[in-house]
């Protein structure tokens, strides 16, 4: 397990919130951790791979796709929040997030 920091955090809220902005078309600023994915940013489970394949690389991770499914079958990604909690988990447990 990775120990994850304030700062950590921030440097994936940082990447997340800039992914989404690109992909989606749209303003980071107007992106808050309630921003709905379907509904505010009309996103796809494509862009929810992509970033995680990112954040993998970026950590020096392997990660999953199927563990990361799992989880999400326990704990459904609405908001931007959601992902993040999720994205720190990743960060921490990598694969082992279905546990948590």
């Amino acid at each position: 397990m990775r120990e994850i920091t304030e700062a950590v955090k921030q440097e994936i809220k940082e990447m997340v919130f800039d992914y989404y902005a690109e992909e989606c078309e749209t303003d980071k600023n107007a992106i808050t951790e309630d921003t709905n994915l379907q509904e505010d940013l009309e996103s796809d489970s494509l862009m929810f791979v992509e970033l995680i394949e990112m954040t993998a690389e970026k950590y020096n991770m392997e990660i999953k796709l199927q563990s990361i499914g799992k989880y999400i079958l326990k704990t459904p990604m609405n908001t931007m929040h959601d992902v993040l909690e999720m994205f720190y988990k990743i960060y921490q447990y990598g694969d082992d997030i279905v546990n948590q």
